[in-house]
């Protein structure tokens, strides 16, 4: 009896970004990495420190608004890059660019997008060293931070304990603000500043990983959510967050005000706004928040980490599984 395979092939629709990239770790070999796929920053030996290294790219079709300034688009891609040495707790040495830019685009973008680069690497005590420019039909620019951390400062996704705290710089919501924003015409720079022109908190990271008691930390680019769940796969453990104990935007409480919306859906699902989450044990909690307040960043406790592999949050005196509704590449966000 003859017999045919089929060849069953999944699309990347169905698959989303973290499977994919589940896919390539299981095809690639390893090099003389200390830490490679799987964290904000693949880290190599340099001495007594770690050379750290990250990438991130941005499209027309998915990061730029067509509300954005060159300018602004130029700050953007350098600060989500900047975010990933801040999550680690490292200081940034540079950045290269790649623009892959259409032929028609004029000088006065290329010379505005440069400024807005140009001047969020220097605030951060960084600089663009270089890079590559090509023709391309849509606005692709890819950036590569490179910057180093003291070994035993460095601050890795994997670490949370169960009884450590769950907390978060800043304030959460301010990139859902831009985005509503956009979607009912509130054209304004104020409002859309918290999506456009997000701060990395290298500063911050630089601070916590000095005290060299964070047990786990990764900065929240895809929603407080979804970085949950990235940290639960990793760490095999669960989450208890107290809803009301969210550190929401002063805006976004004023908007869902005004507008009748659910703040905290925008908290706990909405990403962008490059702030840190992190675990540390209770007892070293306090010394922490007092320590990040010399910096002039607010740092709350927000839940803990738990044996149970569940993520729940609880509401009053309710307790609930909370969804995964984080935006995820290939699969689009709830929000869109």
């Amino acid at each position: 009896m003859e017999m045919t395979l089929r060849l069953i092939v999944k699309r990347l629709s169905g698959l989303g970004e973290r499977k994919a990239i589940q896919l390539i770790y299981g095809i690639l070999s390893r090099g003389n990495e200390a830490i490679g796929i799987g964290d904000d920053c693949a880290a190599f030996e340099f001495g007594e420190e770690y050379l750290l290294v990250s990438t991130d790219m941005i499209t027309a079709e998915t990061h730029i608004h067509k509300k954005m300034t060159p300018w602004q688009i130029g700050w953007f891609v350098v600060a989500i890059n900047l975010s990933d040495i801040a999550a680690k707790g490292g200081k940034p040495l540079g950045l290269v660019l790649a623009l892959g830019l259409p032929r028609g685009i004029s000088d006065i973008f290329l010379k505005e997008l440069m400024e807005g680069a140009d001047l969020c690497a220097t605030t951060h005590g960084a600089s663009i060293v270089g890079g590559d420019t090509k023709e391309n039909p849509n606005v692709t620019i890819c950036g590569t931070v490179f910057g180093t951390v003291k070994k035993n400062e460095f601050m890795g996704r994997k670490g949370a304990k169960p009884g450590d705290v769950v907390a978060v710089t800043g304030t959460l919501g301010k990139a859902g603000v831009g985005h509503y924003a956009l979607q009912h015409g509130i054209e304004n720079r104020e409002s859309t500043r918290g999506l456009f022109e997000p701060s990395p908190r290298l500063k911050e990271g630089m601070v916590l990983a000095g005290l060299k008691v964070i047990t786990a930390c990764m900065d929240i680019s895809d929603g407080l959510s979804s970085s949950l769940y990235q940290l639960q796969e990793l760490n095999n453990v669960g989450f208890e967050i107290e809803k009301e104990r969210i550190p929401l935007a002063q805006d976004l409480v004023k908007l869902a005000s005004q507008e009748k919306l659910d703040a905290y859906e925008y908290g706990l699902h909405f990403g962008g706004d490059y702030e840190l989450l992190l675990t540390v044990p209770p007892s070293k909690f306090e010394e922490v928040q007092r320590s990040m307040e010399k910096t002039g960043t607010s740092l709350t406790a927000i839940g803990h980490v738990t044996k149970n592999r569940e993520i729940h949050v609880v509401d009053g005196g309710s307790k609930k599984i909370l969804p995964n509704g984080g935006y995820e590449h290939f699969r689009g966000s709830s929000f869109c």
